[in-house]
């Protein structure tokens, strides 16, 4: 039993999910996953530590992607990431490749991936694992190494959000979460955008999957700054799609950037006339059509999801209202997007000392982005937990010292009517409140206190959708650093809880999943993205599955008896 159980453990752990299957990964030698070579020296890149690791468990609601931003990489991550590994225990997913100029050239651009010939999108195969955070990284070249010699940090957009698209999707493979959060530091936000406002990039149900998008330095608006002095200096190539894309206004014809304000794709001395000598980009091909002339609908100018939480780390440099790179109001996305029915929340890094820029330095302030991933403050943006399972939240300061920290949770109750056992621990704040309400918001009994550091009430509760809300009353600028921990535990009222004894195995399958001691009279097999995919009656206490005829990933198992379901993950090899 124990090396049946230690197999599908080590098989969870290891098994690679394609990013789709009608995409490959490109190969490259195993050693350019784990070392970067720069100016003949070799650097080791942050990789997954497969220790101790068969017992993880994520206590996050949903995983976090990391991007980063203009000719930079994910290492830029690595200050911020060594603090949830120490500070939290965070496990560390895995990190995505991606070569945006996978055919070389320069002078033209398309959206197509490898294995497509002429394909200017390829991913390679990375180390990866259930996490409870990963980073995408740009910074490859077109052999799969780790380097900037194909501008692929410097690419198109367009071609970003693409490879957003496929990070979300196989998050969601590897974790079984059905939501994700984004992390955009400068050029990364835009590439999350431009995921969440173009529906032809969603997941095969037609949703984003995304719970919050967190910007930090993020050129709303466009930045110039980047083909100056400071740009060259820092490696920047003026001609590249990046900087094409990120232009406020283009220097000499004074027309606004057509990536975030539309026009058409033309070059003259009125139009996109950037540079006084020789040519001003290498394409012009913004949407990566493969044609050039296009009429471009700005970034700006698309919708986008309201019922998202959006949150903003914005640097100020001393004595000003600009982190050196991007000026606000041009980092705030509030000012293209006035009525967002929830309006961003802001959190701000004053530098006492930097006098030039502190942009660069805001992935490594992970004061301000705990404070930016703190959960939602608003109910219709709640977080989705299940019951019977531990969840992290945290403790910030939002907005002014003075404001309460409102997290919001939402659950489901289903199979008849609930005991719901409500406790916290490892409170860290002097007062805190909580409190269920009902689908429509309404308070459920009373809000209780804390004793201490620990809280907890039971509440009767009948099939429908709950919400869990947490309030710090008084909290300070260290809470963040000890989370809270809280469970909904939930049991019948009057019935003794007969379907939990079920046994399935083997787990992971390729063929047929057996399963004993049901008291269910019905399976239901859904995709991790909710798709119903087989329904079947069970009459016996035992009963099987045929799983060959799925692709490779997770399916979740709905068992249901007349007052109550469980659901059981499977991976299908």
């Amino acid at each position: 039993m124990f090396k049946t159980t230690y197999y599908s453990l080590l098989a969870i752990l290891f098994f690679n999910f394609s990013l789709a299957q009608e995409n490959e990964f490109k190969p490259r030698p195993a050693e350019f996953e784990f070392q970067e070579i720069r100016n003949d020296s070799i650097f080791s890149l942050k990789s997954i530590d497969f220790n101790n690791k068969l017992v993880y468990e994520s206590k996050n609601p949903y995983p976090i992607i990391f991007i980063h931003g203009l000719n930079s990489s994910s290492e830029t991550w690595n200050a911020t990431a060594a603090y949830f590994d120490s500070q939290y225990g965070y496990t560390f997913g895995g990190r995505f490749d991606f070569c945006l100029n996978a055919d070389g050239n320069n002078g033209t651009a398309n959206l197509n991936m490898y294995p497509t010939a002429g394909a200017d999108i390829a991913a390679f195969e990375t180390s990866m694992t259930n996490g409870d955070y990963y980073t995408i990284n740009f910074n490859v070249n077109t052999d799969g190494s780790i380097g900037n010699t194909a501008l692929s940090n410097q690419s198109a957009i367009y071609k970003q959000g693409i490879a957003v698209k496929k990070a979300v999707e196989r998050v969601m493979q590897l974790t079984g979460k059905n939501k994700v959060i984004l992390v955009g530091h400068s050029m990364g936000g835009l590439a999350s955008r431009q995921y969440l406002q173009n529906i032809s990039y969603w997941q095969p149900d037609n949703a984003h999957h995304v719970a919050k998008l967190l910007t930090l330095g993020t050129p709303h608006g466009g930045s110039n700054a980047s083909d100056t002095g400071l740009g060259w200096f820092a490696g920047i190539d003026t001609k590249s799609e990046a900087i094409r894309d990120l232009k406020i206004s283009y220097y000499y014809s004074g027309d606004a950037g057509r990536f975030l304000s539309g026009g058409i794709e033309v070059n003259n001395s009125s139009n996109m006339n950037e540079h006084l000598f020789g040519a001003d980009f290498y394409n012009y091909d913004v949407n990566c059509s493969g044609n050039i002339g296009d009429n471009i609908v700005g970034l700006n100018q698309k919708p986008i999801d309201n019922f998202i939480d959006f949150s903003s780390v914005i640097g100020r440099i001393t004595g000003g209202t600009t982190d050196g790179v991007v000026a606000e109001p041009q980092s705030i996305m509030d000012t293209y997007y006035t009525s967002l029915t929830y309006p961003t929340k802001f959190f701000y890094f004053n530098s006492t000392f930097d006098f030039i820029e502190n942009h660069t330095e805001l992935p490594g302030y992970y004061y301000e982005i705990i404070q930016g991933l703190d959960e939602p403050n608003f109910k219709e943006l709640a977080y989705n937990v299940n019951t019977n399972k531990v969840y992290n939240g945290f403790t910030t300061i939002q907005s002014n010292p003075t404001n309460a920290d409102q997290d919001f949770y939402k659950f489901t109750i289903s199979g008849g009517t609930m005991t719901a056992n409500v406790d916290i621990t490892s409170i860290v704040t002097s007062t805190m409140s909580a409190s269920v309400l009902d689908a429509s918001g309404t308070l459920i009994d009373t809000a209780v206190s804390n004793t201490g550091n620990t809280l907890s009430f039971v509440r009767t509760l009948t099939p429908g959708d709950y919400f869990l809300k947490i309030v710090s009353n008084t909290p300070t600028n260290t809470n963040y650093q000890t989370p809270y921990n809280f469970v909904i535990n939930t049991a019948l009222e009057n019935a003794k809880n007969e379907i939990n004894t079920v046994s399935f195995y083997p787990n992971p399958v390729k063929d047929i999943l057996y399963i004993d001691n049901i008291s269910a009279s019905k399976a239901t097999i859904y995709s991790l993205l909710g798709q119903q995919l087989e329904v079947k009656n069970i009459e016996n206490a035992s009963s099987n599955i045929d799983m060959s005829k799925y692709a490779k990933g997770i399916y979740l198992i709905t068992l249901e008896s007349e007052n109550q379901t469980q659901t059981i993950k499977v991976i299908k090899e």
